[in-house]
């Protein structure tokens, strides 16, 4: 694995493309702290968990339903709510105090 800091994939893009070529990855620093890594995509890097992984993170972000996360886990809903829970990844994603605010304004407090 080759490590690179940012600034110097700034000023030379090409590397990344070169070792992306060679099926290597980058680990890539900002400050000497690692920020993220490169890699070549390929049906082992899927298999391996990138996928599972991927799914998690675009139902973070709301660009997955919780139905779509759990068929690429082959979960039912109720079992990936169970392990959503366990890693910590929040199902619902709603602002408390302004929840309360619509109810007071609605006399529903």
């Amino acid at each position: 694995m080759e490590t690179i800091g940012i600034k110097a994939l700034q000023t030379n893009p090409s590397v990344l493309g070169q070792a992306l070529d060679r099926g290597e990855y980058l680990l890539i620093t900002r400050r000497g702290k690692p920020i993220g890594i490169a890699a070549a995509f390929d049906d082992e890097l899927l298999d391996l968990g990138f996928r599972k992984w991927i799914a998690i993170r675009s139902f973070q972000s709301g660009d997955l339903s919780l139905g779509q996360v759990a068929r690429v886990f082959e979960k039912s809903r109720e079992e990936m709510m169970g392990l959503l829970g366990e890693l910590g990844v929040p199902i619902a994603d709603y602002d408390l105090a302004e929840e309360l605010e619509t109810l007071g304004r609605l006399g529903l407090e």
